[in-house]
């Protein structure tokens, strides 16, 4: 194994909503000895409750970095940049989680040699191309299928490196990380808190940082890959990354089967129907229990009614606290359950524009 190997660090932005998205995915990487021992790091958006992050301590060499400890200390990374400071600490309705990959992944990484991973990546085989580029210390990005960036008129002014998606990228020292490059594309980003998809800012910053560089690459198209959108070779890709689009969400539990991960012991499975504006939506779950991790998965019938598009919310409450996860539209999904909290209980709303109507779903003994 190379010096390179020896002082990567992995860096992950994590939700609440994802944790076990990030377990699957460690699971999927770490399998392979190269990363089996490279340490992680989980950098919470804020969402993280102390019963989530007990459930993330399967994630072999993990350390959580939580959000509060994170704003404290980026100031002073930051400070002399107006755009960044305003993009990364201010609190405008434009400035997502997202943000935080921007910036905390280098500034808390202590070997500054940074393979940033999104929660929702997927190892289908080694990723040789991964190993080969951070071997030879050569910077690169996942291959997007578009260029999902969000740049305000007058976007050329801005140059970019086309169908840059940053949910795996590799950065492997100082010299290649340049905050001015990053500052300069949110002044167009930020243009007086305007941005028609937010959600893009981080993205589209980093392909104008690549394009500064100059040495970024792509990883291979035909080995990284996202479903839905782009077809699968299962023999030939080595990653997927099943990003935030309900359709592409959907192709996620046949890749988990495809792996072959322990599916564990069904413990209790329930029905609902929920009504909303007269539509009656199918709502099922069952709770897994897999070795000492317990997880919720779930149907959300929107399918088989006339509403295209619902967001939902479920609550787990325990003694100590109660955790929302919030969803979008999506039919099928999952989550992890406080098994150290003993019993916990559930309720769920739909939720439109912030009209919610909460139902309980009952309570369960996990151990």
């Amino acid at each position: 194994m190379t010096q390179n190997f020896l002082d990567l660090e992995i860096h992950t932005l994590i939700c609440n909503r994802d944790l076990l998205l990030a377990i699957n995915n460690f699971k999927s990487l770490q399998k392979f000895e190269e990363f089996k021992n490279v340490p992680v790091f989980l950098h919470d958006d804020g969402s993280l409750s102390d019963l989530d992050i007990k459930s993330l301590s399967v994630i072999n060499n993990v350390t959580v970095i939580r959000r509060e400890e994170a704003d404290k200390a980026i100031y002073e990374h930051i400070k002399d940049y107006k755009n960044c400071l305003e993009y990364r600490l201010g609190d405008n309705k434009i400035n997502l989680w997202h943000k935080i990959k921007s910036f905390d992944y280098f500034f808390f990484s202590k070997t500054k040699k940074v393979l940033g991973v999104d929660t929702d990546l997927l190892f289908l085989k080694k990723p040789e191309d991964v190993i080969k580029y951070v071997n030879s210390n050569t910077p690169f990005y996942f291959p997007d299928i578009q260029s999902a960036y969000c740049f305000n008129e007058p976007k050329e002014s801005i140059a970019v490196i086309e169908k840059v998606n940053t949910g795996l990228i590799y950065i492997p020292s100082e010299e290649y990380y340049h905050l001015d490059a990053i500052e300069n594309a949110l002044g167009n980003l930020l243009n007086n808190g305007i941005n028609y998809f937010p959600s893009w800012i981080e993205q589209s910053a980093f392909a104008h940082m690549f394009y500064v560089d100059g040495r970024y690459v792509s990883l291979d198209v035909q080995k990284y890959r996202i479903p839905f959108f782009q077809s699968v070779e299962i023999k030939e890709v080595e990653c997927l990354h099943f990003v935030s689009y309900p359709a592409v969400r959907e192709t996620y539990k046949e890749y988990l089967d495809y792996l072959e991960f322990e599916e564990g012991e069904v413990i209790y499975e329930k029905s609902n129907i929920i009504e909303f504006k007269e539509q009656k939506i199918p709502l099922t779950f069952k709770i897994i229990k897999t070795n000492d991790i317990y997880s919720v998965e779930y149907y959300w019938g929107l399918e088989e009614t006339k509403q295209q598009f619902l967001d939902h919310i479920f609550k787990i409450r325990t003694e100590k606290e109660e955790v929302l996860k919030t969803f979008q539209s999506n039919r099928h999904g999952f989550f992890i359950l406080p098994a150290e909290a003993g019993t916990v209980g559930l309720s769920h709303t739909y939720d439109w524009y912030g009209e919610q109507n909460w139902i309980d779903l009952g309570e369960l003994a996990l151990r």
